[in-house]
């Protein structure tokens, strides 16, 4: 009889705690020219935990890398997709160096990420073609809006050290610390 008493009470615990998992980073962006503070990638260096990496997506249509932005794990495997009735390639000049050749309309090629970093994609045949691939350590992650909003949750209890990426500008790593439950705010500058 005591024992069925004390469910309640341990699924609340359990439910309690769920809620504060961790807490929230919110952030603003600032530059002179507000064009530049949209699409700023805001990150965590580094954080305890053991990540599982998850596969991604881009295709190639219209002769766009769909999407410019995306984010992997250290690990993951990402599938690069040709829509388009033409022939594309998909080479990258940072971190691992890669060309993974070309394939035709239907053809998929792939490439699994080993080295954090940020890594610039180009197509050889469509100069005009570009996406970025940010490759982390951990899924704390943020891109800032065209306000220059952005908005990192779940993040660890602690001290933490974020970084940022701007296809333009720099910003210098800014360190935050982030209470269980709550809410940090923090206003980074980029800079030329």
């Amino acid at each position: 009889m005591k024992l069925t008493r004390c469910i309640p009470a341990l699924l609340l615990l359990t439910f309690a705690t769920g809620l504060f998992a961790g807490g929230t980073i919110k952030g603003k962006i600032l530059y002179k020219k507000k064009r530049w503070v949209r699409n700023t990638a805001v990150y965590l260096e580094k954080a305890k935990g053991d990540f599982k990496p998850e596969p991604a997506r881009i295709d190639q249509k219209g002769s766009t890398f769909i999407p410019k932005y995306t984010t992997v794990i250290t690990g993951a495997k990402v599938t690069f997709l040709n829509s388009d009735p033409t022939d594309h390639n998909v080479y990258s000049p940072d971190g691992e160096k890669y060309d993974l050749g070309t394939k035709p309309q239907g053809g998929k090629l792939e490439y699994t990420f080993e080295k954090t970093g940020v890594y610039t994609q180009l197509c050889k045949l469509h100069p005009t073609m570009l996406a970025y691939i940010f490759v982390l350590q951990n899924p704390y992650f943020g891109m800032s809006d065209k306000s220059g909003a952005f908005t990192i949750e779940d993040v660890p209890a602690g001290k933490h050290k974020l970084v940022i990426w701007n296809e333009r500008y720099k910003g210098d790593p800014v360190e935050v610390v982030v209470k269980e439950g709550g809410v940090t705010e923090v206003e980074i500058k980029l800079h030329r």
